[in-house]
């Protein structure tokens, strides 16, 4: 295991998470904390959280297209300048609409950029690497995960650090990101002129056809739709209902990406011992069990439990799908694919606005209650025959 860690072109991009999901999830540990201290209600946290993911299920796939026709190092470099941009608008915000047009500028980053990330590493590894750099590319964005939060907590027990101070320093830090892409990054795609060139509809359709991308849309779809239920209303819980402190608050996102680090690390060693098939069906499961625990969860103690599981769920569905896909994709479209994949993932977090009316008029138990039955109807599109036996 770490093979891959001994050759500088994985390294390199092995960096690119560590850095910069260190300083979103610094950022993301606090921004449902710093709407509400701005004034948003539940309606204007739905969107502040959910614009992103919105606009993604429209750019994402033109731009997995565009890393394999352009080059992925563009794809990439791009999508960071526009965070940086909607980065220093949350420095600076005064109220929940600016925090409104920051996700509206974010978004036009073309949402994730994990799948151009994860292309590259297709492109350079060996058929027996591509397993492992999977697990360890998504270990060091782990590492990042525990970090951002825990370096979010320490700061604001510092009196004079505020909410603002972490958008302040993030803005720093997300410009270092870009000229590390800038200057560091080479391109493992570059683009080559081809006597015949395929239209763009044709790697989609291609794509969209094979019954084990259909299910693992679909089941994505349902697993994110059942995750950002738990992850934007258990910090709300615990902040209006439990009164818990914006260090606390801050601190469980510290255990959930442990545990999400903890699974990445064994990962690869781990999925050549079991089979992938009932291991997928348990963690989704756990999903949907944690959103159903959510409301028994009445101190700092069990907020923290749940916030492990959820780390231990989704850092366990994130790797097994993105290794299926990897196998069920070429390299020509496997761009397409990966963004496929976060189209089902951006429409899952978009639907959870629906919950809004639901949360004011009934309170978060019966939101609680949907998120946990959505988590474990997860299940269903991946044990369909023809999707089943190809995982």
């Amino acid at each position: 295991m770490f093979k891959t860690l001994r050759k500088p072109q994985f390294l390199l991009i092995y960096i690119i998470p560590l850095m910069s999901v260190g300083i979103g999830s610094m950022n993301w540990s606090i921004s449902i904390l710093y709407a509400l201290e701005l004034g948003a209600d539940i309606l204007q946290i739905n969107l502040i959280t959910t614009i992103r993911s919105t606009m993604s299920i429209f750019l994402v796939v033109p731009f997995g297209i565009l890393s394999d026709r352009l080059g992925r190092k563009p794809m990439i470099l791009y999508p960071r300048i526009i965070m940086l941009l909607g980065t220093v608008i949350r420095a600076f915000a005064f109220n929940p609409n600016h925090l409104l047009i920051a996700a509206l500028v974010g978004g036009f980053g073309g949402g994730s950029y994990f799948p151009t990330l994860l292309s590259m590493l297709a492109d350079i590894a060996e058929p027996e690497e591509q397993q492992e750099s999977i697990s360890v590319l998504f270990f060091f964005s782990s590492i990042g995960m525990v970090a951002g939060p825990l370096i979010s907590t320490l700061l604001l027990n510092l009196p004079s650090i505020t909410l603002r101070s972490i958008y302040q320093i993030s803005v720093i830090a997300e410009a270092l990101i870009v000229v590390y892409l800038a200057t560091k990054i080479r391109e493992t795609n570059p683009p080559v002129a081809n006597g015949v060139k395929q239209g763009f509809r044709a790697p989609i359709m291609e794509l969209v056809r094979q019954p084990i991308v259909q299910g693992l849309i679909a089941m994505t779809f349902l697993y994110f739709f059942s995750r950002s239920i738990t992850a934007t209303y258990i910090p709300i819980y615990s902040s209006v209902d439990l009164n818990f402190s914006n260090a606390e608050i801050a601190s469980l996102s510290v255990y959930r990406s442990f545990a999400i680090m903890l699974i990445r690390l064994s990962s690869a060693t781990f999925l050549a011992r079991v089979s992938i098939k009932p291991y997928l069906l348990s963690v989704i499961a756990l999903g949907g069990v944690t959103s159903l625990l959510a409301p028994l969860a009445g101190n700092y103690s069990s907020i923290v439990l749940l916030f492990f599981l959820m780390g231990v769920s989704f850092g366990a569905v994130r790797i097994l799908i993105t290794t299926i896909i990897a196998k069920n994709s070429k390299p020509e479209n496997r761009g397409v694919a990966n963004s496929l994949l976060n189209i089902g993932q951006s429409a899952g977090n978009l639907t959870k606005i629906a919950t809004s009316p639901i949360a004011d008029t009934y309170g978060l138990d019966p939101v609680f209650l949907l998120g946990g039955v959505i988590g474990l109807i997860a299940i269903i599109p991946i044990i369909l025959p023809k999707v089943y036996k190809r995982l």
